[in-house]
Order: C-alpha cells, then sequence, then structure tokens
C-alpha cells in the first residue's frame, strides 16, 4: 500500500506552481490591455489627423478636443491621456499635420512588483489637402 507519503503530493504541487500561472495569467491580461490601448490611440490619432487635414483652419484646440473625444469614447481614463496636435505655420495643401496621444496605463504585474506604469504612445501625420 502506497497511500501514505504521497496523499497530498497534487496539492502540494498546485500549491508551488499556482503562483506561476497566476503571474502568467496576469502577465496576459496585461499585454492585452497594452495593445488594446495602442490600438485605440492609434486610431484616435489617425481621426484626428484626418479631421485636422480636412478643416486645417480649426482652432488647435478644437482638434485636441476632436482626438480626445474619439479616444476617450473607447472606454480611456481622461486623467492618464494627453493629445497634441501641432499644425504647420502655413496651412496649405501638402503641409503635414502631426497628432499625438500619450496613455499611462497601470499594469496590474506592477503592483505586484512595484513597477512604474507603462507610458503608451501614438503618433499620426497627415498632409493638408489641396485646396486649402
Amino acid at each position: 500500500m502506497r497511500g501514505g507519503r504521497e496523499r497530498g503530493q497534487s496539492a502540494v504541487e498546485l500549491a508551488m506552481v499556482l503562483p506561476l500561472l497566476m503571474l502568467i495569467l496576469l502577465g496576459c491580461l496585461d499585454l492585452g490591455r497594452a495593445f488594446a490601448v495602442r490600438m485605440t490611440l492609434a486610431n484616435g490619432t489617425r481621426e484626428g489627423a484626418r479631421y485636422a487635414c480636412m478643416f486645417p483652419g480649426e482652432d488647435p484646440y478644437v482638434l485636441e478636443e476632436m482626438a480626445r473625444r474619439d479616444i476617450l469614447a473607447q472606454g480611456l481614463d481622461d486623467s492618464s491621456l494627453a493629445v497634441q496636435v501641432i499644425l504647420p505655420d502655413v496651412r496649405v495643401g501638402g503641409n503635414p499635420v502631426q497628432v499625438t496621444a500619450v496613455y499611462t496605463l497601470p499594469m496590474f504585474t506592477s503592483y505586484l512588483f512595484g513597477g512604474k506604469p507603462l507610458v503608451i504612445r501614438a503618433q499620426s501625420e497627415m498632409v493638408i489637402l489641396g485646396g486649402y
């Protein structure tokens, strides 16, 4: 009869492996969240740049708010988001417009190890359409 010593072996193995599995799970969640935020920022900056190219005479503050609203509509936190629009001095066709968004994402795994939040940045540049 072998059951005496090996009776709790499965419970001990689970207790040893479970923290590693949880860490891998949290890492996967963080990676997914970071990818989703990056895609949201990329789409928002692209929409902001497209709007700025179509209406180059618009106030830069209005252009920033358009990009910000598009990004925040996806569920990101307003206090962690910074949007910047760089317009050329001469707003005529062919000159570039640049929209940059920076988001600070707190990571689940950084809570465990005391790390810093992840700073995610997206930037889009388009040229002003001719005729303006």
